[in-house]
Order: C-alpha cells, then structure tokens, then sequence
C-alpha cells in the first residue's frame, strides 16, 4: 500500500528529525533504543489514516504520530522494568534496562515523555495547527496517556483491579482514541471528535485481542480458541463502524487486516 508505505517512511525520518544525539549520549542512547528499531508505528499510522480520510495536512500528522510514538516507547521502557513486567527482551533484542542499566531506563522514559509534550509545544514544528489545537492535541494526549488513561491501564494490571476489558481499555485503546481524536483536530474536525474516540476504541480493543492472541495471554485466557471468532467480529465491528463516519478508505482497510495477520480467523 503506497500511501502507508509512504507515511511510514516519513514517521522514520521525523522521528530522527525530533530525536537527534546530544549529550549525555547514554540517555540519547537509551531514549533512541526502542524508537529506533524496526516497529509497525500502528498508532501513528492509523492517525495518519484519519487524518488522509478527512483532509488533514499529513505533515501535522507526522509530527503528532511522533509524539504519539515517544509516549508508546515510553511505556514500553517502563513496562519492560523488573518493577513491572520484568522481561528482559523486546523485539528479540534486550530490553532497554538490560542493556543500559534500570537507572537509566527510567530516566530515558521520562525524557521520552517529556520530549513528546516538547515537540507539541512548539507550533513552529507544524504547518496548518494554531495554539488552540495543539493545546486540544495535548490535553487529548495527557489525558489519555495519563492517570485518566494508559497510566491507569497499567496500575489496575498490577493491582487487578479490573478484568481484561476494562484494563485493556485504559491500557491500550486509551492511546488509540487518541491518535483518531488527534487526526481529527489535525483536520479540523472537532464535530467528530466523539466518533472518532469511539472509533478508535474499537480498534484499540482488536489490536489488544490480536495481541493477547499472539502471546496466549490477557483476552486468551478468558476465551481461549473461542477467541478467534470473538476477533473476527471484532475485526468486523470496525469496518462498519469507519464505514459509517466515512472512513474505510483503501489505507484503513489495509491496517486494519494488518492488525488481524496474525489471527486465524474461523
């Protein structure tokens, strides 16, 4: 897919654009270690997506998906911590505080955090945005990348405070909404904010099904091999609903059957 391909490398380029070395190079080494490495950048993506569908300015979206992209590593840093999931490898290579130390792992993933809300403060980094929707665009991803979201995701997994639709909710279709929510102040489009939430949801929930799919955890674990028709309608669920806000473009299809791949579907 052509324009996906297309976004994809811009994502790349912006990224190293927003993330360039500095000193003390062993916290550029540490920040840039996850973001660097070959990723599906499925949440900057989909904001592309929604943002090509409803005629936003692609450039704007870029530099939002790569803000977007420095808040998801910054989870996955912190998620990888022994504190946390302890897990010692990601995408088969060691994980950030095995090969930099927990110290520094921290300390990469706040400044990851941070970095995110820099790049959004400065309006000189885009193109079509004023003040006003780059404060929209940050309250949107504080929001759903804090104790009102992913944050709280996190906690209620390792407290279980909630079964597996509700942590997922928070922890992982938190951040989609937000890239859909995103896309949609990027196109000035506020009057679909609510759709697209919704919208984005919907996705978020199928990404966290696929993926607890894969590792034969969370969504798994409740619904076992039933789960496979479970994501299906799921899967299916999705394209009515971006059907009906007229979104099923040729890209978002093809994400979506990116996201369902790895499934085999009944």
């Amino acid at each position: 897919m052509q324009k996906v391909e297309e976004w994809k490398h811009l994502l790349e380029s912006r990224l190293r654009e927003l993330l360039q070395p500095f000193e003390p190079l062993v916290l550029y080494q540490a920040m840039s270690y996850y973001v660097f490495q070959e990723g599906k950048r499925i949440r900057p993506l989909f904001l592309c997506a929604v943002a090509d569908a409803l005629g936003g300015n692609i450039q704007d979206a870029i530099t939002v998906g790569c803000a977007l992209e420095f808040i998801h590593n910054y989870s996955l840093i912190h998620d990888d911590l022994p504190a946390i999931d302890n897990d010692s490898t990601r995408r088969g290579k060691p994980s950030c505080h095995v090969l930099f130390g927990e110290d520094i792992a921290i300390l990469a993933g706040d400044a990851l955090l941070n970095l995110a809300f820099e790049v959004l403060s400065k309006k000189e980094n885009f193109v079509s945005m004023d003040e006003k929707d780059l404060l929209q665009v940050i309250r949107i991803l504080s929001e759903s990348s804090g104790h009102k979201g992913m944050v709280a995701g996190q906690v209620m997994d390792i407290k279980k405070l909630g079964d597996v639709w509700s942590i997922s909710l928070k922890k992982t279709a938190c951040l989609f909404s937000s890239a859909f929510a995103c896309a949609g102040v990027i196109s000035k489009r506020d009057q679909l904010l609510h759709s697209l939430i919704s919208a984005g949801v919907k996705v978020g929930v199928l990404f966290q099904m696929v993926d607890d799919y894969k590792d034969k955890d969370g969504f798994y674990s409740i619904y076992k091999d039933g789960i496979a028709q479970i994501i299906e309608e799921k899967y299916h669920e999705c394209i009515r609903t971006l059907e009906g806000i007229g979104l099923l473009t040729q890209e978002m299809e093809f994400l979506l059957r990116l996201v369902l791949s790895p499934v085999k579907t009944p």
